[in-house]
């Protein structure tokens, strides 16, 4: 998957996501997903290094709530991460991608799965 090209990989978790944004936090949120956001935000130098760009990281968003997910206080901050959709960057970009591919995300339906870098999803039992 890693040399897959951004727009595939942006393709690849929309459709692994049903098209649908699985943020959900706004009152205004489109329900269909117009993008890939990511998990664990690149940081300085994201450009270069593209190891958070891998579709563990990466779910599908409209562009309301995608807006609003950095914005969010420290409560729905909170509330992200235990949700899987938001996660704390760690030392490295390595070991961020990791903590992707452990960190389980709940969907707005309740069920929690695991995301694969192969663009697919494992339901966590």
């Amino acid at each position: 998957m890693g040399s897959a090209s951004p727009k595939k990989i942006v393709a690849l978790v929309l459709d692994r996501d049903g098209g649908l944004c699985v943020l959900r936090i706004s009152p205004d949120c489109l329900g269909d997903a117009s993008c890939a956001d990511h998990r664990a935000n690149r940081g300085h130098g994201g450009a270069k290094n593209r190891v958070l760009d891998q579709p563990s990281n990466l779910i599908a968003a409209c562009g309301v709530c995608n807006g609003l997910k950095e914005e969010a206080g420290k409560g729905m901050r909170a509330e992200l991460e235990r949700r899987g959709v938001r996660l704390k960057s760690d030392s490295l970009h390595a070991k961020t991608a990791l903590r992707a591919l452990v960190t389980p995300v709940e969907y707005p339906d309740g069920i929690k799965y695991y995301l694969l870098d192969d663009g697919s999803r494992e339901e966590v039992v």
